[in-house]
């Protein structure tokens, strides 16, 4: 690609990200944002993470939302921040289809369809592992498939991916499988692992591996089967496992044959990673790494089998119909965001996965919220109490895992103790 190809590419996940950001607003589309907000705003200020503040994953996500909050203290800032993790996922897409496909145009729009993609569009600009995930993951599949220097970060960036979350450790892993430079990428990731563990300990103390490791497998003892929420992962990613598929079917096609491994062996870990949905506390967030991954196989495929004799008529009817599909559910969540079909899934008649609060809901909410009496604790959705600045109850911004796990009963006691409370 060329600096200008890469400008345009940048532009256009740009804009893309400043539009959503735009039409979401200060909707809330999830509990866990308003947690890891509220707990990275008490690390800025002082708070001791893995100690008395309780905290539920590695360092990575809080350490990027205080620094986010260090340049501006507030919700816009800090969406705009996570928003731009999904720029340089675009980036690096649009460099892994360019060294695929060598198609200009078609680089430039997969860098667009990645912040658009339904799980993109439904978690955008969020502060989640997912979103700090996604780039990490994309960026040491496009590395590993070389030897040498890149080779080298690849296995970093994977190792850098673990402490963002534990389970990126599966896709992480099947990258350094694949990598034609195997060798080297283990040691790196391997090193890279090491040199965080050591780190982080030193900083956050055995209190990490205590919360992290010990205080998830407490909370998730009782697995549940949530027949559902696999049938809307399915639905929501069949456009984009079907085009990347036709990529490993035509892959003869491809420019660097190992880069078409190293990518389909992250998204295939990725989508592994829905499998923790059966642990209570986990929601759909987890398919987001996935979808760059998806995005970057599925683009390259309909450029290979638009190429190939005999296949370009109905190769570009189904893309073109899959892509209408994908677009449409995103489409929908801003549209009817408190219905957003065909964002959801069909046959079902309750519209799962909305969002929690629309913006003018929210705009009352932390009206109410500001209108709490001076010292009592705010009880209501964690990113009501982020944008209000009330202070919740025992300081805990993480009420699930302090409520799951056994280690955490007396701060659970305290926790319900705390008052008065508002609402």
């Amino acid at each position: 690609m060329t600096r200008r190809d890469r400008v345009a590419a940048g532009l256009l996940a740009l804009a893309l990200t400043v539009l959503l950001q735009l039409a979401r607003g200060d909707g809330d589309w999830g509990p866990s944002e308003g947690v890891y907000a509220l707990s990275s705003r008490l690390l800025l200020h002082g708070g001791d993470l893995y100690g008395s503040l309780v905290a539920s994953q590695p360092p990575w996500t809080y350490l990027f939302g205080a620094a986010a909050l260090a340049i501006g203290d507030s919700l816009d800032v800090l969406r705009f921040a996570c928003g731009l993790l999904q720029v340089v996922s675009g980036l690096l897409a649009a460099e892994a289809v360019f060294r695929l496909t060598r198609h200009r145009v078609a680089a430039i729009v997969a860098a667009g369809l990645v912040v658009v993609t339904p799980w993109a569009t439904h978690q955008h600009g969020l502060l989640l592992p997912e979103q700090l995930g996604a780039p990490l993951l994309l960026g040491a599949a496009l590395l590993a498939s070389r030897p040498g220097r890149p080779a080298a970060g690849g296995g970093a960036l994977a190792g850098l991916a673990v402490f963002a979350k534990l389970p990126f450790a599966l896709p992480a892993a099947l990258i350094v499988a694949v990598s034609p430079a195997r060798g080297a990428v283990v040691r790196w990731a391997a090193g890279a692992i090491a040199l965080q563990a050591v780190v982080f300990t030193a900083i956050f103390g055995t209190g990490l591996w205590r919360q992290v490791v010990g205080a998830q497998v407490q909370s998730g003892d009782a697995l549940e089967l949530q027949a559902g929420a696999f049938v809307q992962a399915g639905w929501n990613l069949l456009p984009l496992v079907v085009l990347a598929a036709a990529a490993l079917w035509l892959r003869r096609e491809a420019a660097e044959p190992a880069l078409v491994r190293t990518l389909a062996a992250g998204a295939i870990g990725a989508l592994a990673m829905t499998l923790s949905i059966v642990k209570p506390g986990t929601g759909l967030n987890v398919v987001v790494p996935s979808e760059p991954l998806l995005v970057t196989l599925a683009v390259a495929g309909v450029v290979f089998a638009l190429r190939a004799e005999g296949l370009r008529v109905r190769a570009a009817a189904l893309a073109g119909a899959l892509g209408l599909l994908m677009l449409a559910q995103s489409a929908s969540l801003l549209l009817d965001p408190s219905n957003p079909r065909p964002f959801h899934r069909p046959l079902s008649s309750s519209p799962g996965w909305k969002v929690g609060h629309d913006k003018a809901e929210m705009t009352r909410l932390v009206a109410a919220a500001k209108a709490c009496p001076p010292g009592s604790v705010y009880a209501g959705p964690p990113l009501v109490a982020f944008i209000a600045r009330k202070p919740v109850p025992a300081g805990q911004p993480d009420a699930f895992i302090v409520s799951h796990a056994s280690m955490h009963a007396d701060v659970l006691k305290r926790l319900l103790a705390d008052g008065p409370r508002c609402p």
